[in-house]
């Protein structure tokens, strides 16, 4: 029999790793996405397990890719080469949840890239990637489920593990099963497996040692006879040797019949040699002989092949052994054909080894002298096949120079190679790359470019977040005893402005403060402008010093200017803009123009729409109107800035809550949130929560405000500066939507006072507007108070400009100017005609304060707000404007027949709206006294409402009444489910 024929046609010894395949097969077509990790030791089988899955999950489209371990890993070429098996055979998929997403894909695919311009301003992180890949095979998968599998993670590169980390984490609802194998032994794949399994109970399946029996199946498989027709003492000998490793079982069968060990004659497998001894053969000895057995040519194209790595290309051989194209050939089918090769799918210029331990066999064969020969015979052959080193093959021409023994001429490919994975967005290979590279000068004597290195290094630090691994290396760097001045101060403040972004001020101001020391009177000017933006951001965040923070940064901005240093205009101009809010919208305006100017003059596409969306909602928050920014939004998403359009997003989420749409406010905050979350922007994620905690406030529903306020708690928000809007725009008004004014006025004041310590930039959480209004109401604001709100720019807010002209008008009433007050209402009602909820509050507070003064028309404002807040489902704001409508002399309108918003359980136990208002305050465990005086009923009417709600829900005493309360979801559609 032919040794290249030594191979099982079945798998041996797995069935319980494909049933738990074939099992979380069946999960994902029900559209339930799973993750499984296959680890073993070389030659355990992982990749057989993996082609015999693909066979038994019928019905799924199998998308394979490999990690190799030539030279440094080409970023996401597992992903590229698996994604591509689909791509290539079939329509360019598409899909309104993918089309923000196309040009971050472009890195993957550029024949997706377009000429329009669009996506040369796209986000470039890896995580903004890894959703895109996650919403593309999110679309593929609607056509057919997927079986994504990524072969040899141990040789991955750290962008395609970041998007296989992500993948994993989010795959529920996406009909796609991924399937990843990776060797066992310390490994950053390896460490991803174990964490996915803590974190997201993702199976880890461990290939063991096939047994004794199994060996002896796959003995037999491979011989083609049945176990018990193997020679005496074979399959004893083969479990001994080989440790129970399936591709060890091959090699020493391989070897055994190429050196006559084992011969096939009258259809029985024979051999007169004593196997009861040592194995005449080793694993390095049978890969050796085999290759032998092409002759001395082809065993020298073996071991060529063998120091370009597991995997090469065939026209760098032909070179490298001056060979005839036909003659290579020959050589590499003759290879092949004994099963040493394997041609590579992904590429036909490129081949390799059928294991990586063939290719360290015959590594383990040469001496160190003829290694090095070869590397650099490799190095020269691959720089004359492909003189611009495209792709992979830059980084593995910098590791042949390197085992050649040329560390200078390594580290300037290294160089390259990071800075073109920097460019592709790969921060963290190009981090790798250029910290050699770094590491290789710095050995060599070669100061200047180790620094020049470091640069770009930490540019790609800086993407990565990494400020600790980026400090121990400039620490090194700043230790040189001839570190020039200029190029110590730059280091510092490259490393404060990556200390600030990394939210560590402390460490900025030390930077920044080191900085300033090392400047000098002779300082250059763009040095001084550098330094300056940085100290300025710092700054703004210390309690009482916004000023000084401003004038930095106006000196950044003019010095920058003037250079020109375009990106530090804007990093300052866009500091400034967020500033000048205290004294106008109008002056920030302006800022945000000049960023717009110097981005378009330089070609900053993503600086234009970051400032195009601040003036956009800038223009909103004055006017109310969100046409422009929703524009900006999408032109932000059209071009691929991903987190820019998120933002966009959970902005005018806000402006959908103050305008009333709560369901969509909370689908679109609840979607930011959960991107944020995905790319781990805790900022933007306690903003978006904040949004949706808003959103659930504005309608009463304050068991969904709790809930989403105690996940921003998680999340790190308290003390956030996001805490004015959950103290105003969540505790305040739904309290007043509760009628309890004491509690509202009480979450204001906690709003102000944080205001207070630190600055904050949101506006319309109700210190100039609704505070005034409460104040006024409450007789602890006059005409004094009035006139110091009033003249602050940020009164002129149309959110807030409402609530100034509501306590207006209730101050006018109040001393006996009638007709003023209504003017003021009127004013009033004009501001608030897009905020629905805001404009009927306000109608219901001005209005008791009307009936008390005698002015205006308070039961028509009261009938107006009593609808709305009937209509929206908070019965506890309705009933008191039923209350007022009352005592202002008019009949109010019957709501007791309007049991559609109860639930329908208490609607069977023959509860009343008026119990259900009562029943919706003891909730919150007030007494009755408290509730009398929110619903506007004598403590004796309370205490019959609560004997009538014991009575009718079965509850043995209040407490138990209470707790049940407590369990009752908010009222309003979609509610009135049962309640057991």
């Amino acid at each position: 029999m032919n040794p290249t024929q030594l191979t099982s046609p079945v798998l041996i010894g797995r069935d319980d790793e494909i049933a738990a395949i074939t099992q979380a097969a069946g999960q994902v077509r029900h559209g339930h996405g799973r993750a499984l990790f296959v680890t073993g030791e070389p030659g355990i089988g992982k990749s057989r397990l993996v082609r015999a899955a693909s066979r038994t999950v019928t019905g799924m489209a199998v998308l394979s890719g490999r990690a190799t371990a030539t030279g440094t890993s080409m970023p996401f070429r597992p992903l590229v080469e698996a994604l591509n098996t689909r791509l290539r055979a079939g329509t360019t998929p598409a899909g309104p949840e993918l089309e923000p997403f196309r040009p971050a894909l472009s890195r993957l695919f550029p024949e997706w890239r377009t000429n329009d311009g669009a996506g040369s301003g796209t986000d470039d992180s890896t995580l903004v990637l890894a959703e895109g890949v996650l919403r593309l095979l999110a679309v593929l998968g609607r056509e057919q489920p997927l079986l994504l599998v990524l072969e040899d993670l141990h040789d991955a590169d750290p962008e395609t593990l970041e998007v296989l980390g992500y993948l994993t984490a989010n795959l529920a609802g996406l009909p796609v099963l991924v399937l990843a194998t990776l060797r066992t032994g310390p490994s950053a794949a390896l460490d991803l497996a174990y964490r996915v399994r803590r974190d997201h109970d993702v199976r880890l399946l461990e290939l063991s040692a096939l047994t004794s029996a199994q060996v002896s199946q796959l003995a037999a498989r491979c011989l083609r006879t049945d176990p018990a027709d193997l020679p005496e003492q074979l399959a004893e000998r083969l479990a001994r040797s080989s440790d129970g490793v399936p591709f060890v079982v091959e090699e020493l069968l391989a070897g055994m019949v190429a050196n006559g060990v084992l011969r096939h004659h009258d259809s029985r497998w024979h051999s007169d040699h004593d196997l009861a001894g040592p194995v005449p053969v080793t694993v390095v000895r049978a890969v050796a002989d085999r290759a032998d057995r092409l002759g001395p040519r082809g065993r020298r194209l073996l071991e060529a092949a063998a120091v370009i790595g597991a995997r090469f290309p065939i026209p760098v051989l032909q070179t490298m052994l001056d060979l005839s194209p036909t003659a290579t050939d020959e050589l590499v089918h003759a290879a092949t054909a004994t099963h040493l090769l394997r041609p590579d799918p992904a590429d036909p210029d490129w081949y390799a080894f059928r294991h990586a331990l063939i290719a360290n066999a015959l590594l383990g064969e040469l001496s160190h002298h003829e290694r090095t020969r070869l590397a650099a015979t490799a190095a020269r052959a691959l720089t004359t096949r492909y003189p611009d080193l495209p792709g992979e093959l830059c980084p593995l021409a910098a590791d042949l120079r390197l085992a050649a023994g040329d560390g200078a001429g390594a580290a300037l490919l290294l160089t390259e190679a990071g800075n073109r994975a920097l460019a592709q967005g790969a921060a963290n290979s190009a981090a790798t790359l250029l910290e050699r590279a770094h590491h290789l000068l710095r050995r060599g004597g070669d100061r200047t470019g180790s620094v020049a290195t470091l640069g770009t290094l930490l540019a790609a630090l800086e993407e990565n977040g990494e400020f600790d691994r980026a400090q121990r290396l400039v620490d090194a760097v700043l230790a040189l005893p001839d570190l020039p001045t200029s190029e110590a101060i730059a280091l510092h403040t490259r490393l404060g402005w990556m200390a600030f972004h990394s939210g560590r001020t402390a460490d900025a101001d030390s930077r920044i403060g080191a900085a300033r020391m090392l400047l000098g009177p002779d300082a250059g000017a763009a040095q001084l402008a550098a330094v300056d933006v940085v100290d300025a951001h710092v700054l703004s965040l210390q309690e009482g010093r916004a000023d000084e923070a401003e004038r930095v940064a106006l000196r950044a901005a003019t010095e920058a200017q003037r250079i020109p240093l375009p990106e530090v205009v804007c990093r300052a101009r866009q500091l400034l803009a967020l500033m000048a809010r205290r004294r106008g919208f109008a002056e920030a305006d302006r800022h945000l123009l000049e960023i717009v100017r110097v981005a378009e003059e330089h070609r900053l596409p993503l600086w234009r729409i970051r400032a195009s969306i601040r003036l956009a909602s800038n223009r909103m928050i004055r006017s109310g109107h969100s046409e422009q920014l929703r524009q900006a939004r999408d032109a932000a998403w059209a071009m691929g800035a991903v987190h820019t359009g998120y933002e966009a997003d959970a902005s005018l989420a806000m402006h959908d809550v103050f305008f009333g749409r709560y369901d969509d406010a909370l689908r679109v905050a609840g979607d930011c949130a959960a991107a944020m979350l995905r790319f781990g922007k805790m900022g933007d994620l306690r903003y978006a929560l904040a949004v949706k905690a808003a959103a659930h406030a504005h309608r009463a529903d304050r068991a969904g405000m709790d809930a989403t306020l105690a996940e921003f708690a998680r999340r790190g928000g308290v003390d956030s500066y996001h805490m004015p809007i959950v103290y105003g725009l969540c505790h305040a008004f739904c309290a007043l939507l509760e009628e309890d004014r004491t509690t509202a006025r009480s979450e204001l004041d906690a709003a102000r006072a944080f205001d207070e310590r630190r600055s904050t930039i949101y506006y319309q959480y109700g210190r100039y507007g609704l505070a005034l209004l409460l104040d006024v109401l409450a007789g602890a604001a006059g005409a004094e108070e009035y006139e110091e709100v009033a003249a602050h720019p940020a009164a002129a807010l149309r959110w807030n400009r409402q609530f100034v002209h509501f306590a207006h008008a209730a101050l006018l009433g109040a001393t006996g100017e009638p007709g003023a007050a209504v003017a003021a209402l009127a004013q009033a009602r004009e501001a608030a005609t897009v905020f629905p909820t805001a404009h009927r509050l306000g109608l219901r507070l001005v209005a008791e304060a009307a009936l008390e003064h005698g002015w205006g028309d308070p039961a028509t404002w009261l009938r107006e707000a009593e609808l709305h807040f009937q209509t929206i489902g908070t019965p506890l704001v309705a009933a008191a404007c039923r209350t007022l409508i009352r005592r202002a002399g008019h009949r109010a309108p019957q709501r007791r027949t309007g049991h559609d918003l109860l639930p329908t359980r208490l609607r069977e136990w023959g509860v009343t709206v008026r119990e259900y208002e009562v029943l919706v305050l003891l909730a919150e465990r007030h007494g009755n006294k408290e509730i009398a005086r929110r619903l506007y009923l004598s403590h004796r009417t309370v205490e019959k409402h609560v004997a009538s709600l014991l009575r009718k829900t079965a509850h043995p005493h209040r407490s138990a009444l209470c707790d049940y309360a407590a369990a009752i979801p908010p009222p309003g559609p979609g509610n009135e489910g049962p309640i057991g």
